[in-house]
């Protein structure tokens, strides 16, 4: 646990002196999104009945330099099982996703600009299971520190404090524990806004 403190707040700490300065060049922006995660883990399927299920998730981005951004984000993904599994029991997994990293943008026109995103991640797995005969057991993965990236284009409007992009991002996020053993990461195939604050 100390040494992810130690991590997080050695990086922040090199990249304050950038923020501040960039921040009397460019605005403060906020963001929100919304679309499907397709989780990576091979129990997936045949636990939810499905191969994908809603990802939603906030953030802000602070200009570093020409087109460069630092972004913070978080993101949830929660999905139930099917309710037909034997037992009347029920299977819910729980992922949280913490980015920190890099967004750059490259214009391909004055609207329309190619982007592309990535970093470090933290992502806290939790599956709970329960029956009509039996308490709910909980599993929790202890955190790690993983990472991310994806490509993505942004559209600017006419209003300068609006525009919207869609993103393809890849989470890693591998568990050893045997309780929950495999790849709890996936992709993200995203849509949403970015509001530019002055």
């Amino acid at each position: 646990m100390r040494t992810r403190i130690l991590i997080w707040s050695s990086l922040i700490c090199l990249l304050i002196p950038a923020v501040v300065t960039a921040q009397q060049q460019q605005p403060f922006v906020l963001t929100a999104y919304g679309g499907l995660f397709f989780p990576s883990n091979v129990d997936y399927k045949d636990n939810f009945k499905s191969t994908s299920d809603a990802i939603y998730g906030f953030g802000v981005g602070i200009p570093v330099a020409q087109q460069l951004y630092l972004i913070v984000d978080y993101s949830l993904f929660h999905v139930t099982a099917s309710p037909d599994l034997p037992n009347d029991s029920s299977l819910v997994l729980d992922e949280h996703f913490w980015h920190v990293g890099l967004l750059v943008k490259q214009p391909l026109s004055p609207l329309l600009l190619l982007r592309f995103s990535a970093g470090t991640n933290i992502v806290t797995v939790q599956q709970t299971t329960s029956s009509a005969s039996v308490a709910s057991v909980t599993t929790e993965a202890p955190r790690k520190i993983g990472f991310f990236g994806g490509p993505g284009v942004e559209y600017r409007t006419s209003d300068p404090h609006l525009s919207f992009f869609g993103d393809i991002i890849y989470d890693y996020r591998h568990v050893t524990e045997k309780e929950m053993f495999g790849d709890f990461g996936g992709v993200r195939v995203v849509v949403g806004m970015h509001v530019t604050l002055f």
